[in-house]
Formats: C-alpha cells, structure tokens, sequence
C-alpha cells in the first residue's frame, strides 16, 4: 500500500492524481492481496489481469450511469449476482469476482468522471504489478523454508501435548485442555500435508517418508490422548500404559525430525499442490436450479445487497455503500445460512468494539501526525493478519484503521463511525434474513454432506489398503489418509457455526458430536493405515476391510445403509471378523460403531 502510494504521488508531480484514483488503487491493493489465492506465480498474474480487466469493465459501465444512484444501484446489484455465480467455476473466478465487486462500489460512492477513467486504468494496473512484485520479488513465497517451520510448530505442539499429559494425576488437566491440544496439533499437521506435493510421482523416498512420519506423528499422539482420557476416568495412579503411549510420541517426534533433516533443503520447491481445476457447467442441469447452492447463494446476495443499497441510502446518500459491502462480505466462505448470520453479529460486533476503540486512538492522536501515522500502519498490519484467523477481529482492526484514515485526511466525527455502526449493521441485517429465509442453506444439510465426504475418503483408504500386490504402497496409503485429514478439516470448517460463541445448548451438543465422530473414525483410519503400510491384509482382513468400504460408501450415497438388500455372504465379512486382529481389528469395528451412530442419527432426523 505504501509502494501504491508513492508511485502515485511521484506521477501527481507531473500530473494531478485525483484523490479517487489513490482510495480505488488502496482497495484494489487490498483485495489483491486477499483475494488471489493461486498456488503458482503464474496463475496468480492470471487472475490478476483477469480481476482488473473485469473491475474496470464494471467501473466503465457505472461511469456511464453516474447521473443516478438507482440505476448505480441496478448496475451493482447486477455485479453482486454475477460476482457470486463466479464461484461456481472455481479460486481464481471467485476471487476475481470478489475483486470487481469491491473496485465497484467504491467507484459508484466516489463517482468518476469519464474524463478520469485513464486515473482509474492507471490505478489498477500500478496495484495489480506492485502487489504481484512484492509478493513475487521483494517478499517472495519460501515453500522450503515455510515448511520446515510448518513441522517445527507441530513438534512444537506435540512436546506441550507430552508436558500436559505429564501433569495427569498432579495438575489434573481436564480432558478440554488435551483435546484442544490435539485439535491444534492436527492443524498444524494438515498445514504440512497440504504443503506436500503428494500427486507429484517423481517423489524419492525420503519425500513419502516425510508425509508417513507425519501420519505417525499424529497416530501417535491420539494414542495419548485416548490413554490419558481413560487414565484420568479409571484409575489416576496407573501409568504404564500412558508412559508408553508418550514414549510413543517422542519416537515420532525424533523419527520426523531425523526425516526432515534428511529431506533436499530446496523442498518443498512450490507452495502445495495447484487447485484441481474441475469443469463447471454454465448453468444447472434442467430440474435442478433451485436446487443448485452456487444459483441459490447468488439469489440471496443479490436480494441481500439490493435491500442494503435502499435503506443504506435512506440512512445516508454518501456513506450508503458500507452497508452494501457489508451485506455482500459475510457471505464470502459461508456455507448455510446459519453461517451467515453468525458471520453477520462477527461483523456488528467487531465493527461496534472497533468503533469505540477507533474514537479513541484518533482523538488521541489528533494533530500528531507521526503518532496517527504509526497506529494506521500498525491497525492496518493486524487487520491483515488475523483475517483468516479470526472475523471478529478483522471487523474490529478494519474499523480502527478507517477511524484513523478518516483522522489522517481531516474528516474524523465520533458521528461518521456511529453512521459507519448503522450501515454494517444494516448490511449485516439484510444479509442474514435473507440468508435464512430465501432459498435457505441448511447447516445440517451442509454438516451431512461434509460427513459424506469424509465417508468416502475412508472408503478410499480401505480400497487402497485392500489393493494387493499395488506398486508403492506406502505413498499411495499416505495420499488417501492425507485426503481424509483433508475432509476432517472440512468438517471442522461446517460445524463452525455451532462452534461459535452465538451458539448454545443443543447446537454446541450437535457441534461436539460431529466433532467427536469426524476425530473418532479418522483416528481408526490412521490406525488401519499404520497397521497395513507394510504388509497387504490377508484375504479375510481384505474381505471385511471391502465390506466396510462398501458401507460407507452405501451410508454416504443413501444417508443410511438400512432397507438395502443384504450383502452376498460371499463377497463380504463384518468388521467384527477383525476383532481378535489387534489394533487393526479394533479400528475397524471402531469404524463401523461410528457408522451405526451415524446412521441412527439420520433415521431420528
């Protein structure tokens, strides 16, 4: 944002650079910051040519209509739509969707003259080259380096895992406290599988090595979990099995640390793998238009932003365009209309503490220049860094950062903020009814479709367990119990809403069951996984392991395996023929008593 700044000013000193040209060229700095999210420097210089192409398309098309705020709105109310049905062709088109709604709206608030559309030009393209060489040049992505410090926070979190499990019996820690361990440090362990290029075939040995010690890593570690949690329930003084589950550990913390330092020091050389690219359809398949989620999402953004626009305007004709963004906003990365809504008292709430906070710093740091200039940045850092962290947050910094802009350039009133409160809450508002009343997106609907999905990653896995006689075994189990850390992950990101701190009683109890079962059936995964990288199952563990995978798949396809004809003795064997098989025998009817409860669950609706 600075480097925008200066290359502004420098040309302003041999041509006046409209005041427009420096707020549009911020917000597109912005959004291509957050919004290009390719994996290669190449794709992202794609998508952005493709967002500044599209962002000036559409400020052409409201320069033309600038005599009349309804027809702005029209226009805008069109871009919503068409930047929300975007999403359905994948990162790069959501992005660029995103991209040209936001330079939209801040065209229509501030009005361009067709004879400063060259500024307009002008300001895209120094956004869009400046943000791809800082990103690319000046700080560039270290996929080596970033991973090495990826595996040092897992073992980091893995060593306060042992230290805690240490104090059962002593400091008592509550089971909360472990399972909140474990959450982050399956976190940290997704964040270096995902940056592992799986898919890539030419990868040696020490590479897949890498990806198995992770898995064992995490095996590992919810093995103390387990142990500790029973330790705690049944007897506090015996620790002979915890004390072997945490010697456990510590080997695949050594065994992970001895495979990284073995790895070449230029990998990984890319970040992660590139998003499939999958093709879209143009349109839904006849029948099922009001079926399709991205048709339907786009319907409520539209609704919701047309609705913002006219009681934003009724509040404010100049400062309308906050509610406007905010309705499109919370939408972005919401699944169900529940997760709208919650996004939406995020967004009020952060924008409500943010104000406070804002009419402080910038009486504070009235007439001191260097002092506003100094909290500004700082502001604008933060609001930047805990913008996947935490919505709240984000809502709560931004506010701040635009209370002591509105200082820097004179214009700070404690009344524009409390207007600022009116529209995002306005913008929130209409969002969220919309949210739950059109064409709504039931959380549970999308909680059961993640569910499915991890079902069928586990089907996976159990098939390529079951593949005898498979070339590279190892890296083909490490790739399937990968993508069903992937779908956990997923699961996670569902049930936020019911994690939320807006959400009590039963909701949060539904949350935890999820949770739990999501957590359950992958630590068993890990388990068969572990048990069979080595060795191919014989034909009666190859039997039930496809009995199991069947189930799953017919539990993911059907929601419940009951009323469907009984299997051919023949081709199948129950879970339970496993049982007297160790570990494995236990993972799998741990598997398949999670799949009883989830099918019980469905038949009570």
């Amino acid at each position: 944002m600075a480097l925008v700044c200066g290359i502004l000013s420098l040309i302003g000193r041999w041509y006046p650079m409209p005041r427009p040209a420096f707020v549009l060229a911020l917000i597109a700095t912005m959004q291509g910051a957050l919004q290009v999210n390719d994996s290669s420097a190449s794709a992202r210089a794609i998508t952005r040519i493709c967002a500044a192409l599209s962002a000036f398309a559409a400020i052409v098309t409201i320069t033309a209509v600038h005599g009349s705020l309804e027809q702005i709105n029209m226009v805008l109310v069109m871009i919503a739509f068409a930047a929300s049905y975007a999403a359905r062709f994948g990162v790069r088109w959501r992005g660029v969707g995103t991209f040209t709604f936001m330079c939209a709206v801040i065209a229509s608030y501030l009005r361009e003259d067709e004879r400063d559309l060259w500024t307009v030009a002008s300001a895209l393209l120094i956004s869009g080259v400046v943000v791809h060489l800082v990103r690319n040049v000046v700080v560039p992505d270290r996929p080596a380096l970033e991973f090495r410090r990826l595996v040092s926070a897992a073992l980091s979190v893995s060593q306060k895992l042992r230290k805690l499990v240490h104090a059962v019996g002593r400091a008592e820690p509550r089971a909360s406290d472990l399972r909140l361990v474990m959450t982050a440090l399956s976190a940290e362990i997704r964040a270096c599988e995902s940056a592992l290029p799986l898919e890539n075939p030419g990868l040696d040995d020490s590479e897949t090595t890498i990806a198995l010690r992770l898995l064992d890593l995490q095996v590992a570690a919810e093995t103390l979990i387990h142990e500790a949690s029973r330790q705690q329930a049944e007897n506090r003084q015996a620790r002979p099995r915890t004390d072997a589950a945490i010697s456990e550990v510590l080997k695949a913390e050594t065994a992970l640390q001895a495979g990284l330092a073995a790895l070449p020091a230029s990998f990984p050389s890319s970040v992660g793998n590139d998003t499939p690219v999958t093709k879209a359809d143009w349109f839904p398949k006849r029948g099922e238009w009001l079926r399709d989620q991205t048709l339907r999402r786009a319907l409520q953004v539209t609704l919701a932003c047309a609705i913002a626009a006219l009681l934003g305007e009724a509040i404010s004709s100049e400062r309308w365009f906050w509610a406007v963004i905010s309705a499109f906003m919370i939408f972005n990365n919401a699944q169900s209309g529940a997760a709208v809504a919650v996004r939406g008292f995020d967004r009020a709430w952060g924008t409500a503490i943010g104000i406070v906070i804002g009419i402080i710093l910038a009486t504070l740091t009235h007439n001191h220049l260097l002092w506003l200039s100094a909290a500004l940045a700082i502001s604008v850092f933060i609001t930047f860094f805990v913008a996947r962290v935490s919505y709240v947050a984000m809502s709560l910094f931004l506010t701040i950062s635009l209370s002591l802009i509105y200082g820097l350039i004179g214009i700070f009133t404690p009344e524009l903020l409390v207007l600022r409160l009116q529209e995002t809450a306005i913008g929130v508002g209409s969002g969220a009814l919309v949210a739950l009343l059109l064409f709504p997106i039931s959380l549970h609907q999308q909680i059961a479709k993640a569910i499915n999905a991890l079902l069928i990653a586990l089907a996976d896995l159990l098939e390529a367990i079951s593949d005898v006689g498979k070339q590279d075994r190892g890296r083909s189990l490490a790739r399937n119990a990968a993508a069903v850390d992937r779908n956990v992950g997923a699961v996670l990101t569902t049930i936020g809403p019911l994690r939320s701190t807006w959400s009590v009683g039963n909701m949060m109890t539904a949350g935890r069951d999820v949770l739990r079962e999501a957590y359950v059936m992958a630590y068993a995964a890990h388990q068969l996984e572990r048990t069979f990288r080595t060795k191919e199952p014989n034909e009666q563990q190859r039997g039930a392991l496809l009995a199991l995978s069947r189930r799953l798949r017919a539990t993911a396809a059907n929601g419940s395996t009951s009323g469907h004809p009984v299997p051919n003795p023949a081709e199948t064997a129950s879970a339970q023929t496993l049982e007297k098989d160790g570990q494995a025998g236990s993972s799998a009817v741990i598997l398949s008593r999670m799949l009883d409860a989830i099918e019980r669950e469905r038949r009570s609706g």
